[in-house]
């Protein structure tokens, strides 16, 4: 069945089908939530089951096997159209509402949702990316949304709803989406194969915010290089912040990338630390081999390894915040490591 294998987002799907049974669904919804999470998914199913020819629409349910279904999934269906921010752009142009400037108004999304269905009953839209979108844009959209085409249905997806024009959040039904649980994010790495080793999934989900896009970016071989790096140096009982700082920097730099790039990468090595301090605390001993070193170390027992862990994960805390206001990261960096290593000698 078509929502058997969905994570997390049930209420919503709920929400959605109470609105398709009472004949009330709106010509457009504001999907909220992080990135990551499966906002898009819901949409793209929610199209697939109202396309469906084996289902009516009142079921909200799709077979997967008629013709209409297979052309969703292979994101071909012509009563389907999707935009999103094009790669290596911040903005979503005006070009893919409206079309190019030779033919404004004669192509793009906006001009294509305008059109009679090819295939089906409605047509519908899915604009990922929404608060990407230019002022151009906006006030392109805002037209349709006061006037929308008959059976149409809209779909705007965004982390956050601030991020839009007063006047086009109030022309749209919320659906506001939560993070994914830690074990739902781990079960969707293993059953998608980016990993096959459980352990590996569960901590990569812990640190993933909630968002399988994220848990997916921190497979990445660079990113466990570092995490790896940072947690040898940490469970080391003789921590040494200079010699940390100089193979840290040096893996940031042989990361390359640009400042902002680097920065990104600073951030991700704070995280990591954060979730280092914080499961020194955690109340199991099944934990990974650098926490369980560094509790062996510092003997956990000891109220003095307790307030000096909360200090050093107070003072990573202050470094993230330090990083967000733009300090230069070798600096913050090197302050960084200096206080942990005055923290950890007591």
């Amino acid at each position: 069945m078509l929502w058997t294998d969905l994570r997390g987002h049930a209420p919503q799907v709920e929400m959605f089908l109470r609105a398709v049974q009472r004949g009330r669904m709106a010509h457009a919804y504001l999907f909220v939530g992080p990135p990551g999470i499966g906002k898009r998914l819901v949409a793209t199913r929610i199209a697939q089951a109202l396309f469906c020819d084996r289902h009516a629409e009142a079921d909200l349910e799709a077979c997967g096997l008629c013709g209409p279904c297979r052309q969703v999934q292979a994101g071909t269906h012509p009563d389907l159209l999707t935009r999103g921010l094009p790669e290596g752009k911040k903005e979503l142009p005006i070009a893919a509402l409206l079309g190019s400037d030779e033919r404004r108004g004669r192509e793009g999304l906006l001009y294509e949702l305008s059109l009679r269905p090819m295939s089906a009953a409605r047509r519908i839209a899915i604009i990922d990316d929404a608060d990407r979108m230019s002022e151009e844009c906006a006030n392109a959209l805002l037209k349709t949304l006061e006037e929308p085409p008959p059976g149409s249905v809209l779909f705007l997806l965004t982390p956050s709803s601030d991020l839009l024009l007063p006047t086009i959040r109030s022309r749209c039904q919320p659906l506001v989406f939560s993070p994914l649980a830690d074990e739902d994010v781990a079960e969707l790495l293993l059953a998608q194969e980016y990993t096959t080793d459980r352990q590996t999934a569960e901590e990569v989900a812990r640190l993933s915010g909630g968002s399988l896009e994220t848990a997916r970016q921190l497979l990445a071989p660079e990113l466990r290089q570092l995490r790896e790096l940072l947690h040898s140096a940490l469970s080391t009982p003789r921590f040494d912040p200079v010699e940390t700082a100089r193979q840290v920097l040096a893996a940031l730099e042989e990361l390359g990338g640009a400042s902002a790039d680097q920065r990104e990468h600073a951030a991700w090595l704070l995280r990591f630390a954060v979730d280092f301090f914080r499961q020194v605390f955690a109340p199991t001993d099944e934990v990974a081999p650098p926490i369980a070193q560094f509790r062996r170390a510092f003997r956990l027992e000891d109220p003095r390894t307790a307030d000096r862990t909360t200090l050093a994960l107070e003072r990573t805390l202050r470094a993230e915040e330090e990083l967000q206001q733009l300090l230069p990261v070798p600096l913050c960096l090197e302050a960084y490591f200096h206080d942990l290593g005055r923290i950890f000698r007591g």
